[in-house]
Formats: structure tokens, C-alpha cells, sequence
């Protein structure tokens, strides 16, 4: 989990820091999640999802620079996620940006993955360091900088191959979709899991706590779907055999089974999937009951 958690007290630190020194310094958002990036078309954060960053105010001129990169360059992980693969994917209007004093500095940016099927699926972690460059008047005060982080999960996409890092683990699809379940009945759905070892691993399937700071601060819950609290309603196996990199996937078979009579029209279940010698995944999913 710790990366979120940690800029988050980072940015609390700085904003305290900020306004003890009189500098009224602020960068937002401190981090994003998106659920379905795209593959194949770019993601315009101003226009589609009223995102920008936000630099500033503060209380002399300052010149920030900012990039992308793998958020491992920054010694920063979060539970689940991976490095973003290809950094020139994500890009902004600019990458150095002079703040005036007092006022603020909205950068758009974009997200731009190719088409390739192998894209599909994915959670990715992106890094953006956000480095102050002290110009002008009040140049010599003590200037603080930020570092963000934006989880990327791509479109879910079934029967596709992913390419997948050494230490990645990907589920195709991410998201399992059961729909118009009917209370009383059961239903079954495989999600097939491949990773980058080049050889097979016995992996541990466990659900995600719903009260842990991995579900509260890091694998958020998706919009619009509530947490399952009668988690008796999904079975999986307890571990799960995934293939070399070179030998395909394992399946994972996942059975929801609904009571009669229930009030609950939609809900989200979290599997983690984990090795001691591996990077934990997660796979979503997510199930609508038909109530007619």
C-alpha cells in the first residue's frame, strides 16, 4: 500500500510547511485514479474529466518543472500496481511552467496508450515529480515540490495476451463482469491470469479487506458499485497455479451465487492475488442482479 499513503503525508507536511513559511504552496490533485484508460485513443484529462494540475499559488515567482517517469525511479509502489511501462504515453502542455506570485498554473495533460491488445487489462502506477526552480523576488526563501501519483487501470478487455513485466501479474480480464444475475441462481465466469516469471508460481487468492488501509487509501472501490458484505456469495479456489511467461495462463474460476430476496441490486468483490516471492495483483469483480 505504502506509496499513496506516504504522499498523502507528504502532502500534508508540505502544505504545513508551506503555511508555516508564509509560501501558500499547493499542487493538485495528489493523485488519480482512472478505471478504464483507453487503449488505442487518447485520454484528454481538461476535456473529459475536468482534471488539470494545479500549481501554486505561492507567495514569489517560481519556475516548476514536471515529468513523467516509473514511479520505481522514485522509490514510490502502491499495492497492486505496477510501473507504468512507457512514460512519452503521458504527456503534458508543458513541462516547465513559470508561477507567478499569488497566482496559479493549471497544466493540462494527456494520456495516449497505442493500440495493442496486449495493452488491455493492465494497473499501472505513473510517477510525477513535480521539481521547483526559485526565480525572481523571493527567490532565496526555502521552495518545496511534490510528487504525484496517478493509477492507470486500462480498458478490461477478454481473450487477449498480455505483456506483462518480470514481476507483473495481469487477469484478463481485470474486471469480470457477471450481469442480470437472478437471486436464487448460480453463475460461473474464468478470468485467466498471466505474469511475467518465466516460470510457473503457486499464488494465494484472498479477498481484499474492505477495512484495510489497502482498500481505503490505494484500490479504491469502482463508482457507483458497494463493497460486497456477504462475501459467502462468491467462491474461488484458495491458490491458483499461473504458468512461465512463455506457457499462457491459469485460469481462475469465479462462481456468484445469489440469495432470494435480497435488496442489493449491484456490488464489487476484490480478490488479491499474492506470492512472498512476487508483487500482489488484484482483479475486480463486478456483479448487477436482475430484480424483475
Amino acid at each position: 500500500m505504502l506509496s499513496n499513503y506516504r504522499f498523502i503525508i507528504l502532502l500534508s507536511a508540505l502544505t504545513a510547511v508551506s503555511a508555516l513559511l508564509g509560501l501558500g504552496f499547493r499542487i493538485s490533485p495528489g493523485t488519480i485514479l482512472v478505471y478504464d484508460a483507453p487503449v488505442g485513443r487518447p485520454l484528454d484529462f481538461a476535456a473529459e474529466r475536468n482534471q488539470t494540475i494545479r500549481i501554486g499559488p505561492t507567495e514569489s515567482d517560481i519556475t516548476y518543472e514536471l515529468h513523467a517517469e516509473q514511479p520505481s525511479a522514485g522509490n514510490s509502489t502502491a499495492t497492486g500496481y505496477y510501473d507504468f511501462p512507457e512514460p512519452a504515453w503521458f504527456s503534458f502542455a508543458v513541462e516547465t511552467v513559470f508561477v507567478r506570485q499569488n497566482e496559479v498554473a493549471e497544466i493540462p495533460m494527456w494520456l495516449d496508450l497505442p493500440q495493442d491488445d496486449a495493452l488491455y487489462n493492465h494497473n499501472w502506477l505513473l510517477g510525477v515529480p513535480v521539481s521547483p526552480i526559485a526565480v525572481g523576488v523571493g527567490a532565496s526563501q526555502i521552495q518545496v515540490g511534490g510528487y504525484l501519483l496517478f493509477r492507470i487501470e486500462t480498458e478490461p478487455k477478454d481473450g487477449v495476451v498480455p505483456s506483462c513485466a518480470y514481476n507483473e501479474i495481469v487477469s484478463v480480464p481485470s474486471k469480470l463482469f457477471f450481469q442480470k444475475v437472478k437471486p436464487g441462481a448460480g453463475e460461473t465466469a474464468t478470468a485467466t491470469l498471466f505474469h511475467g516469471k518465466p516460470k510457473s508460481m503457486l499464488y494465494s487468492v484472498e479477498r481484499l479487506d474492505p477495512e484495510s488501509d489497502v482498500a481505503k487509501i490505494t484500490i479504491l472501490g469502482m463508482p457507483g458499485y458497494k463493497r460486497l458484505e456477504n462475501p459467502e456469495w462468491i467462491e474461488y479456489p484458495s491458490e491458483i497455479v499461473i504458468p512461465g511467461i512463455e506457457e499462457g495462463g491459469g485460469p481462475l474460476p469465479i462462481r456468484i451465487t445469489i440469495p432470494e430476496n435480497t435488496d442489493i441490486r449491484r456490488f464489487e468483490e476484490i480478490l488479491l492475488i499474492k506470492n512472498p516471492d512476487a508483487k500482489t495483483a488484484f482483479i475486480r469483480i463486478l456483479v448487477d442482479i436482475d430484480k424483475i
